[in-house]
Formats: structure tokens, C-alpha cells, sequence
């Protein structure tokens, strides 16, 4: 009985070396702490191409504001100092807003230009207007459009478009 005991004793002093030498691994893994990342490079801003920066600067704006029904951002968008019509456009504008409520606007870019005087654009543009008066009809138009642009220190603005009676009723 006193080897049953002493095999018993010793096979419960082993037990408790191996649990307290497990533990002791387990807790000295989880002090060690793992190296520090690398800091990481932020990711070098890509170079916009010109289409790029005239669809972020101009026509995604310009979208925004003729289906947010919102004429300031879409005046936001012109150039006024270099734009001799800009009163023009602007009241077209106002008027064009007040007869509508909802605006689907649609562009397709066809092509980008620039020099040293400016830019150009050619797009697909395609509008359908509901009338504020539910009496009249949905307004569909599509042509397309070239566009006038300067760059300035916010980016790309209008100076012009063509055809210049596109937003009047």
C-alpha cells in the first residue's frame, strides 16, 4: 500500500510540475510582446489624369447638385470673374429650379483637353426633369455638350458650355 501511495504521491507531484511548467510557458508567450510593425507608408497620392481631375472638380459635382435640386453648387461650379454670361446662366438656372423638382442628370466624358490657356470637354448629357406643375410633361433632353474650363487654385471651373440654352425652358 505504501508503493500505491508513494507511485500516487509521485504521480501527483509530476502532474503539478508539468501544469505549473505549461503555465509558466503560456504566461512568458503572452508577455512577450511581438516587435513593433513597421511603420507604415502612407500611400503616395496618385497622380489624378486629366479626366480624373475633371470628373472630381466638375461633373460629379455637377450631377450632385442638378439631382440635389441645390443651384448653389451647381453656380459653385462656373468660374464668374472669367464667365462674361455668368448672370445669364445663373438666372437660367434659378428658373430652370423653381419650374422642376426632380432632376436625373447623366454625363458621359468623351474627351478631355488642356493647355496652357485652359481646358475643354466633350460629354454625353442626359437630362429628364419633372415639372414642379403636374399638369405638364417630363422633360427629356440629351445632346451633347462641349464644355469651357479654367484651372484655378480649387481645381477645375466652367467658363462656358455649349449649347448655352440647354437649362432654359
Amino acid at each position: 500500500m505504501q508503493k500505491r501511495m508513494s507511485f500516487i504521491c509521485r504521480l501527483a507531484l509530476l502532474s503539478g510540475v508539468l501544469l505549473t511548467t505549461v503555465l509558466q510557458c503560456g504566461l512568458l508567450a503572452q508577455n512577450q510582446q511581438p516587435p513593433p510593425p513597421e511603420p507604415a507608408q502612407p500611400p503616395a497620392e496618385e497622380k489624378l489624369d486629366l479626366n480624373d481631375q475633371v470628373i472630381r472638380d466638375v461633373f460629379s459635382p455637377l450631377q450632385r447638385g442638378m439631382e440635389g435640386h441645390n443651384p448653389y453648387q451647381v453656380l459653385a461650379l462656373f468660374d464668374q470673374q472669367q464667365m462674361p454670361d455668368y448672370a445669364q446662366v445663373r438666372d437660367q438656372l434659378r428658373a430652370f429650379f423653381a419650374q422642376y423638382d426632380a432632376i436625373r442628370f447623366r454625363y458621359q466624358l468623351l474627351q478631355v483637353t488642356s493647355d496652357k490657356n485652359g481646358g475643354s470637354a466633350v460629354a454625353e448629357i442626359e437630362m429628364e426633369a419633372t415639372p414642379a406643375d403636374p399638369s405638364q410633361i417630363i422633360v427629356r433632353r440629351a445632346t451633347q455638350m462641349r464644355f469651357r474650363l479654367t484651372l484655378g487654385s480649387k481645381g477645375w471651373r466652367l467658363v462656358g458650355f455649349s449649347p448655352a440654352d440647354f437649362f432654359a425652358q
